[in-house]
């Protein structure tokens, strides 16, 4: 993976980290939007692996990188094998396009960056 993939990835996690107070802090709607989160993707009927790869989808179609690292990340966590990840892009790319496939090269690079991370 390239270097300015690594670094975009990287930077994309820090802002998060970063921000999270600043936003619990002075932003009204972030905590209640976090309990919505967290209720949203609780196990359920669907599983919590379920949910995130449906997020993860719908991350490619809406072209939000961040949203794309994110749910990946926590998709993995719940236990999402690279040919789940695969079909997840699949879908995204039936739904969102051409445009959804050049976004799926993020997630790519973010799959790549995580199982590096794993080792």
């Amino acid at each position: 993976m390239s270097d300015l993939s690594y670094k975009k990835i990287e930077q994309s996690i820090e802002d998060r980290k970063k921000l999270h107070l600043q936003f619990l802090d002075n932003v009204k709607t972030y905590k209640p939007f976090l309990e919505l989160e967290s209720k949203a993707f609780g196990d359920g009927a669907l599983s919590k692996k379920t949910k995130e790869l449906m997020a993860l989808s719908i991350s490619i179609v809406t072209k939000c990188e961040p949203c794309m690292e994110w749910h990946l990340d926590q998709a993995l966590q719940a236990g999402a094998t690279d040919e789940e990840i695969y079909e997840t892009i699949d879908v995204a790319i039936e739904m969102g396009g051409g445009q959804a496939g050049a976004y799926a090269r993020f997630v790519l690079k973010a799959l790549a960056y995580f199982k590096e991370k794993m080792k």
